[in-house]
C-alpha cells in the first residue's frame, strides 16, 4: 500500500485527535449527566420515604366512615347505637330512633297507605320483626362504604311498598294507625334483650331466701326461651 503524503497524514491525524477529543468531552458530559441523575433518584427515595412516613401518622384521608350517609341520603339519618362508640350497641336504640326517623319522613298523603309506624309497634311480634329488619336495611343500603345506590332505591321500591303493605293487612288494626291499641296475632311477649337483662339482674340479685333467708330462691328465666310467653 503506497504511503500517504506529508499533508494527509497530518490531517489524519488532527481528525483523530479531534474524535478522542469530541469522545472525552461526550463521555465528561454522560458522566456529568450520571451524577446528576443519581442526585435527583436519591432526592426523590428521601422524599418518597419522607412522605410514607407522614401518612403513616396521619389518618388516611381516603378512609370511608362506615357510618357516613351516602350522597343520595336526602336528610340526616336517624341516629343509632352502632354509630356511637361509648354505646354498647343496643339495638333498641337503633330501631326506636328509625321508627320515629321514618314517621318523619315516609308518612304520605291522608287516606293512602303510606301510613306511620303505629307506637304499638312492639306489641305486635311479626310487626316488630318486620320493623326491625326494616331498619337495619336501610342502613345497609344507605350507609357507610357499603352503601349502594341500587340497594338503597331497591329498599324504596321493595322493601318499604311490601312492609306497608302487610302493615295495614296482616300485622294491626285500623285503631292501632289511629293510637288506640287492640291486640291482635301471637300474644306480646318481651324482646331477647329485655329477657336477657332480666336474666341477668335475678343471677345479680338472688332474693330472699337464696342466702339462708325465707323463702325459695328466685326463679330465674331463660334467655333462650323468649319470656313473656304463656305456656
Amino acid at each position: 500500500m503506497p504511503e500517504l503524503p506529508e499533508y494527509e497524514r497530518r490531517k489524519a491525524g488532527r481528525d483523530h485527535g479531534d474524535r478522542d477529543e469530541q469522545i472525552a468531552a461526550l463521555t465528561d458530559i454522560i458522566a456529568t449527566l450520571a451524577q446528576d441523575l443519581r442526585r435527583i433518584e436519591d432526592r426523590v427515595n428521601r422524599l418518597g420515604t419522607t412522605a410514607g412516613k407522614a401518612s403513616a401518622a396521619a389518618p388516611d384521608a381516603t378512609q370511608h366512615d362506615d357510618t357516613a350517609p351516602a350522597p343520595w341520603v336526602w336528610f340526616n339519618p336517624p341516629a343509632a347505637a352502632e354509630d356511637q362508640p361509648e354505646s354498647d350497641g343496643d339495638p333498641r336504640v337503633t330501631v326506636g330512633n328509625f321508627v320515629t326517623w321514618y314517621n318523619a319522613t315516609f308518612v304520605g298523603l291522608e287516606g293512602s297507605r303510606s301510613t306511620a309506624i303505629p307506637a304499638c309497634w312492639e306489641q305486635h311480634t311479626g310487626l316488630a320483626m318486620e320493623v326491625a329488619a326494616l331498619a337495619y336495611t336501610w342502613r345497609a343500603a344507605n350507609l357507610g362504604s357499603d352503601a349502594g345506590i341500587r340497594e338503597a332505591q331497591y329498599w324504596l321500591h321493595q322493601w318499604r311498598p311490601g312492609f306497608i303493605e302487610r302493615l295495614t293487612r296482616e300485622w294491626v288494626h285500623a285503631d292501632c294507625c289511629d293510637g288506640q291499641h287492640r291486640d291482635g296475632g301471637p300474644p306480646p311477649r318481651a324482646n331477647r334483650f329485655a329477657v336477657a337483662e332480666r336474666h341477668a339482674a335475678a343471677v345479680s340479685y338472688p332474693g330472699p331466701g337464696s342466702d339462708g333467708g325465707h323463702g325459695k330462691p328466685a326463679t330465674v328465666e331463660s334467655p333462650d326461651r323468649g319470656g313473656g310467653v304463656p305456656g
